[in-house]
């Protein structure tokens, strides 16, 4: 983490400092007073849930310890270094965007999308890691709060730095304020699915939002933009900059997906490079984790990264829980989806198991929350494509995914074998009691529907 004096910080973030009898540096920043370790500067955030300014008086324990408050702040007991400043979260914003001047040597990379963000930052992460000292943002740190604090987690060494940007209610401008904060040298723009529709409308309007990454494109920075979606293209023609379009249709591209072939316990993928034929074994099956895959491989190249080195790094890539994590447990196969999900991401995974695995197979689905006005009709619609496939039972978690099961009846899969749940838990236990060993199954859902709890009930002896 970067060093930073009490007055630099002071002046960066337009503040007045109080109660300092001395000169301060902070090693740490942080917005949650249970992170706080010695020489941390504490960020008094507020939110509909809670206020921070109320544990201020909790830092005076903590040698070195500061805090960023407002203006107005007044509590006699706390007895440390104040930075006093009109609201708290864009003064932490003000001085990531000083982080990352003062780090201009590092190659920023962003990547925005409505689903796989997080697994492409983490594939591109570990690739470059095979060559470069790099950094990625904690977790799903991607908003407003999270890309900031990820941003003040570095100490400038690294040479490469990979984030992810989203968006959350009123979506419009949100992405444009993270890409002003990070300016990426290098920008990825995946996909724009159904999500965020209650309060950004249509698909148009997303992806207007998420071609917001593009906005801040240095003179001699790229972009990595999905060509195959109308929308993306639309919303990405009036950007400026370098703009490379990728994808698997060869007419809108110029980066291609040709094949994906599969190979012994992993796929080898076929690129077609500006006409230049590029191949990739890898130790992935899941279509949608060697889509981002892909993208993580433009990225390295782009960041002067050899095919070789590339072909070395990806050798041993694994994928994180609860993003299509695929492992066995008493003879079953449990494909872990269950951080996210959405219409297309779901349909997508659902027909990529179907053709992957030819015995038994189950699918625990839960809620697809975020769609807006429309959530009830993208259920159903699911439920209908779900009825094409080739899955031996349906089980839904939740009000909104029993629309996916009625969806299924209403296009003739057998209602003998779909099972409605309100509960997570109880879809677990019906699994548990149903299901012989060598079957595959499938858990998807958005994170508050907890389907990990399906997971964990379903191994429990």
């Amino acid at each position: 983490m970067p060093e930073l004096q009490l007055n630099e910080i002071a002046a960066v973030v337009s503040g007045q400092v109080s109660q300092s009898e001395r000169v301060h540096s902070f090693r740490d920043f942080q917005f949650d007073t249970r992170a706080m370790g010695a020489n941390s500067l504490f960020f008094a955030l507020q939110s509909a849930k809670t206020d921070g300014h109320r544990f201020v008086k909790d830092l005076a324990a903590i040698p070195g310890a500061g805090a960023v408050v407002k203006r107005d702040f007044a509590d006699s007991k706390a007895k440390i270094p104040l930075i006093r400043v009109t609201d708290p979260l864009k003064a932490a914003q003000k001085l990531a965007i000083h982080v990352r001047e003062k780090y201009r040597s590092v190659k920023y990379v962003g990547i925005t999308g409505s689903a796989g963000k997080t697994t492409t930052k983490e594939f591109t992460f570990q690739i470059l890691s095979h060559k470069f000292r790099s950094f990625r943002s904690p977790q799903n740190w991607n908003n407003c709060i999270g890309l900031p604090f990820s941003l003040l987690k570095m100490d400038g060494r690294e040479e490469t730095a990979v984030f992810e940007l989203a968006m959350s209610d009123p979506g419009i401008g949100e992405i444009d304020l993270l890409a002003g904060i990070l300016k990426p040298d290098v920008a990825v723009l995946l996909n724009v699915f159904p999500v965020h529709l209650e309060f950004l409308r249509t698909l148009e309007n997303a992806a207007q939002a998420k071609a917001e990454i593009l906005n801040y494109l240095p003179a001699d920075g790229c972009a990595f933009i999905n060509g195959d979606s109308a929308l993306i293209r639309r919303a990405a023609a009036a950007k400026k900059g370098c703009k490379i379009f990728f994808g698997v249709k060869a007419a809108r591209n110029q980066i291609i997906l040709k094949k994906v072939i599969r190979e012994n316990s992993g796929s080898r993928i076929v690129i077609d490079s500006f006409g230049m034929k590029e191949e990739f074994v890898v130790p992935l099956v899941s279509l949608p984790h060697i889509e981002n895959l892909f993208a993580a491989i433009m990225v390295a190249q782009r960041l002067g990264m050899k095919n070789i080195e590339i072909q070395e790094a990806v050798s041993s890539l694994q994928p994180l829980a609860g993003r299509g994590q695929i492992r066995k447990d008493r003879g079953f196969v449990i494909i872990d989806e269950t951080y996210n999900s959405n219409p297309e991401a779901l349909k997508k995974t659902l027909q990529w198991v179907d053709r992957e695995y030819q015995q038994k197979k189950a699918a625990v689905l839960g809620d697809m929350l975020e769609l807006g006005e429309d959530e009830s009709a993208f259920h159903l619609q699911v439920g209908r494509f779900f009825s094409g496939l080739h899955f031996d039972l349906l089980l839904t978690v939740g009000q909104r995914a029993a629309k996916i099961a009625e969806g299924a009846r209403q296009a003739g899969y057998p209602a003998a074998k779909v099972k409605c749940f309100d509960q997570a838990v109880d879809a677990g236990k019906y699994l548990r009691a149903e299901l012989k060993p060598e079957a595959v199954v499938l858990f998807k859902g958005s994170r508050g529907i907890v389907l990990e709890k399906a997971i964990a009930e379903f191994g429990h002896e």
